[in-house]
């Protein structure tokens, strides 16, 4: 299961889904409202569409707000027949840039409800005893590096230090930025390593 993330839908992980679908996998992209319902909301809503699938084990990959969406999933429903976790830019500790959009008064509703308990902090621990993947990316170009130039690791949205959990089987960085991470072939094929063999480098 693909899950997008803030400012996108679906479709646009139909791209890293043909992808692995070329290694072997099954995959479904769903798309969610940010707008209107807050993470949590939106993850009882990827629950109904994994109960649909029918499938005995799901794997999970989220992308940017996508992957707080799966963290909140998994606090509510740690019944779930998960088999592996990659969270692909994730601001899981909150986002920084996100942070201050929220400060200006007119640009906060272009965040919606993603906020509560996501973009700002507060998202759900990932505590389950299931291999967790972290992809970060190290690119320049984007929202972060254009508006609030930093010398720490990013992605030019999300920090490095952002995306951090302790209880990660593995971490890998490539050099791509934020929204490029979902469209490259080569973060594409260190997905597919990890959903089989628990690790990035097989």
């Amino acid at each position: 299961m693909l899950v997008h993330g803030l400012w996108m839908q679906g479709p646009l992980m139909r791209v890293m889904g043909k992808m692995l679908e070329s290694k072997g996998f099954r995959t479904k992209t769903i798309s969610y409202d940010f707008l209107s319902r807050n993470p949590s909301e939106n993850a009882q809503h990827l629950f109904d569409e994994i109960g649909v699938l029918g499938a005995k084990r799901v794997n999970l990959v989220g992308h940017s707000l996508g992957g707080i969406v799966i963290l909140h999933l998994l606090n509510q429903h740690p019944e779930l027949a998960l088999g592996k976790v990659v969270l692909i830019g994730s601001p899981v500790k909150g986002s920084s840039v996100a942070k201050r959009l929220h400060k200006v008064r007119v640009l906060r509703p272009l965040l919606g409800r993603s906020v509560e308990k996501g973009l700002l902090g507060g998202a759900p621990a990932f505590t389950l005893d299931r291999p967790l993947g972290i992809i970060t990316g190290k690119g320049r170009l984007g929202m972060s590096a254009l508006l609030y130039p930093t010398d720490d690791e990013s992605d030019g949205v999300v920090l490095e230090c952002e995306t951090l959990l302790d209880k990660a089987a593995d971490r890998i960085s490539l050099p791509l930025s934020h929204s490029a991470l979902i469209f490259s072939r080569r973060c594409a094929e260190y997905v597919a390593n990890f959903l089989l063999n628990g690790r990035f480098r097989s």
